[in-house]
């Protein structure tokens, strides 16, 4: 039941983040920006982890979330990593 409700919540947020791509009148660029926000927020996350002690392992799950959901998602695997250390 978890499962199916992680999997349409993916669905919205994948249908609105369209959404909202589509609105820039440039849609390509506007996710590609995202993305890279996304997976610079990353590295910054990997690069200070010597000092916060917070790790977020680099494999093509993590890459693939920061990726496709931005910077939020980094933030959520980030807080996830808080919380479930």
């Amino acid at each position: 039941m978890f499962k199916v409700l992680i999997i349409c919540l993916c669905f919205v947020y994948g249908f609105l983040y369209f959404i909202f791509a589509v609105a820039t009148k440039k849609p390509f660029k506007t996710i590609l920006f995202y993305a890279f926000l996304g997976l610079a927020g990353l590295m910054v996350v990997d690069l200070t982890s010597k000092f916060s002690g917070i790790y977020i392992p680099i494999n093509p799950y993590t890459v693939g979330a920061s990726a496709a959901l931005g910077l939020p998602g980094t933030i959520t695997l980030l807080l996830l990593r808080m919380i479930f250390i």
